[in-house]
């Protein structure tokens, strides 16, 4: 009976020691940031980019790796091993949400969403 009740108390004491999620000292955190935001490191990674064409009015959607220079898409890399880079598209900075809307040639226009 000692031991059950020396294990129940051990259980208690864990279960409220391993519950708290409050940050340690010194150390900030930003709940509504932490549900909407994330920072974006310079780096390739993974978007969906809705493609619209205004002189054709063709659209797409496609998923693609899109680099990223001082939070800015700077280029949009094709598995045909193509790419626009800032010769074709006007570099421009993601939101907090890892949006942006990248203006084209000749009115095409690169809606990219960074995919967490």
């Amino acid at each position: 009976m000692k031991k059950l009740i020396f294990f129940t108390s051990l259980l208690f004491i864990f279960s409220f020691s391993s519950c708290d999620n409050s940050p340690s000292s010194g150390e900030r955190y930003n709940y509504e940031k932490a549900e909407h935001d994330y920072e974006i490191n310079d780096g390739t990674y993974q978007a969906t980019v809705d493609y619209y064409n205004s002189a054709t009015g063709h659209s797409a959607t496609y998923t693609l790796d899109v680099e990223v220079e001082n939070s800015q898409v700077t280029v949009i890399y094709f598995p045909n091993s193509g790419y626009l880079d800032d010769d074709h598209i006007t570099p421009d900075e993601l939101d907090e949400n890892g949006f942006v809307s990248i203006e084209g040639d000749d009115g095409k226009t690169y809606d990219v969403q960074i995919d967490k």
